[in-house]
């Protein structure tokens, strides 16, 4: 299925950002699509299908603009999207850029009934949005309510909760461990892999009660390559747990995605690459005994892109047949540097929790 024809074009035609979920409590497959920007605005567009898998191949789309939504938002577009689920709810993040200008206008989270979605209602939706927080990020594994987090400064986030019964958001600021930013680097032996790294928040959840937040960061004293801050919170105090980062003296990590699986074990799908490792993706678990992550390579890669770009996605996702394990979305480059030799990846891995000890990596199955 090709977002580029599967659907009625909109727009310039589909753009470049897409993000899937799945909720098995209704069956439905969640389908978001980014279009490209015309006449000073774009398209978010939602489809859905009931069934995951191939055979009833009838969606059903919603299309959303930003002044759509607000009359007040005309010649803004909307960039880089993701999707969660709440137990009723559909959670749609969105930025939103003034046209011409390209400047930041404001962050957006759609929040749509799952039920409406099921039963391809005429859509009822709120908003929340906020000037003030770029980039938020909504959690996987929420239940009775959604949250999403956002950086205030280098020092503290700023975390929302948006109860399914309310309409009222709430917002706490937690501080954390001071990190830097600025200009990403990493080089291996082909080249700089990171020179469009930025460190909005790129993967969040919620499992057994505590809320997690992971970002890409810049090297800074006694780290000298860029790694992954991880930040935990109590859900019930709202408070700083600890900040399980993942880093290596050689090797860079960027680019985090997590999920949880139906008994709160957290998965993971990351990059890592420096020196002789190429860009290469990596899936881990978190080991909450030993409160560290187990990472395994699920792929290695043989070079390194000669635009020295890499990201700015990858995907974690639960596997909903057995509740335990986890599909994680990667790629690599595979016998060259150029966008030709890239090669997808779809890696199934389990926490070696149930049937052996946990101080081993992650099985790849």
């Amino acid at each position: 299925m090709s977002p580029f024809t599967l659907f009625p074009p909109v727009d310039g035609g589909f753009c470049c950002d897409q993000t899937t979920i799945y909720d098995p409590s209704r069956d439905l497959l969640i389908w978001l699509l980014q279009y490209i920007e015309q006449g000073g605005t774009n398209t978010l567009r939602v489809a859905v299908k009931q069934g995951r898998t191939l055979g009833n191949d009838t969606w059903n789309i919603w299309d959303f603009t930003p002044a759509g939504l607000d009359p007040a938002w005309n010649n803004e577009w909307f960039d880089y999207n993701h999707v969660s689920l709440s137990e009723n709810y559909m959670y749609a993040g969105t930025n939103v850029f003034s046209a011409g200008a390209n400047q930041f206008t404001r962050s957006v989270i759609l929040r749509i009934s799952l039920d409406e979605l099921a039963t391809a209602a005429t859509l009822s939706f709120d908003i929340f949005e906020t000037e003030d927080n770029f980039s938020l990020r909504c959690v996987q594994g929420a239940r009775g309510a959604m949250y999403f987090a956002s950086h205030n400064t280098n020092s503290q986030i700023r975390v929302f909760r948006w109860a399914e019964n309310a309409s009222d958001v709430d917002e706490f600021d937690i501080d954390v461990t001071p990190w830097s930013a600025g200009n990403y680097s990493a080089l291996t032996t082909g080249g700089d892999w990171m020179s469009r790294t930025d460190p909005r928040i790129m993967a969040g959840w919620l499992g057994r009660g505590v809320l997690g937040f992971m970002w890409t960061a810049n090297r800074q004293t006694n780290r000298p390559l860029p790694f992954v801050r991880t930040v935990r919170i109590d859900e019930a105090t709202m408070s700083l747990i600890d900040e399980p980062d993942i880093w290596n003296s050689q090797i860079a990590f960027a680019y985090p995605s997590t999920a949880v699986n139906r008994v709160g074990d957290v998965g993971l799908s990351v990059f890592a690459g420096g020196g002789n490792l190429h860009p290469s993706h990596v899936v881990g678990s978190y080991d909450d005994i030993d409160l560290t992550w187990r990472l395994a390579l699920a792929r290695r890669g043989t070079d390194t892109p000669g635009l020295g770009k890499w990201g700015d996605y990858t995907n974690c996702a639960e596997v909903a047949d057995d509740g335990f394990t986890w599909l994680a979305a990667g790629y690599t480059l595979q016998g060259g540097n150029t966008q030709t030799d890239i090669e997808p990846t779809m890696t199934w891995f389990a926490q070696q929790r149930y049937d052996a000890p946990r101080r081993h990596p992650p099985v790849i199955v």
